[in-house]
């Protein structure tokens, strides 16, 4: 009688824990925000569950650096198209700027008060410095040049 009520007891435990994995799972969300073709390589900004990440799909790059800033995250663009500079003087091919803890306003612009930069120097992707508590910027209209000067230089760091 004693073993039957341990082993009915370790069953009901063993169901509880696998139920709990199952929800875990299931709540676990991964969904792209933004996506940007620069120097041949496709980029992906992801939102891994309330985590931003960048991911290189495609090209000859390596990516190191992690986001630092709050997801959602997106590509500042103008005009609809990815801004970008390029910064010779630092060996820096390309510098783009994710804009993160970002909001939907009424008419669907979206705002975001964090950036951060992505240079592409030689074979590598790196993204660097962080720049949080912004007055909000919209998506649309960027940020100046000179926050693009500020990651490439390295003036901007984490």
């Amino acid at each position: 009688m004693r073993a039957t009520i341990y082993i009915s007891i370790i069953i009901f435990c063993l169901q509880a824990c696998r139920e709990k994995k199952e929800t875990l799972k299931e709540t676990h969300k991964t969904v792209t925000t933004d996506t940007a073709k620069i120097n041949g390589v496709l980029l992906e900004l992801i939102d891994d569950n309330g985590v931003g990440k960048l991911k290189a799909i495609s090209g000859k790059y390596r990516l190191s650096g992690s986001v630092k800033i709050k997801s959602p995250c997106y590509f500042l663009r103008n005009k609809g198209k990815v801004m970008s500079y390029a910064y010779p003087q630092f060996n820096v091919q390309e510098t783009i700027v994710i804009l993160g803890d970002t909001k939907k306003e009424s008419l669907n612009k979206i705002f975001g008060t964090e950036i951060q930069g992505i240079l592409f120097k030689n074979d590598s992707i790196k993204i660097v410095g962080t720049l949080k508590n912004y007055s909000p910027i919209n998506l649309e209209a960027g940020v100046d040049e000179k926050d693009y000067w500020g990651f490439a230089s390295g003036t901007y760091k984490n």
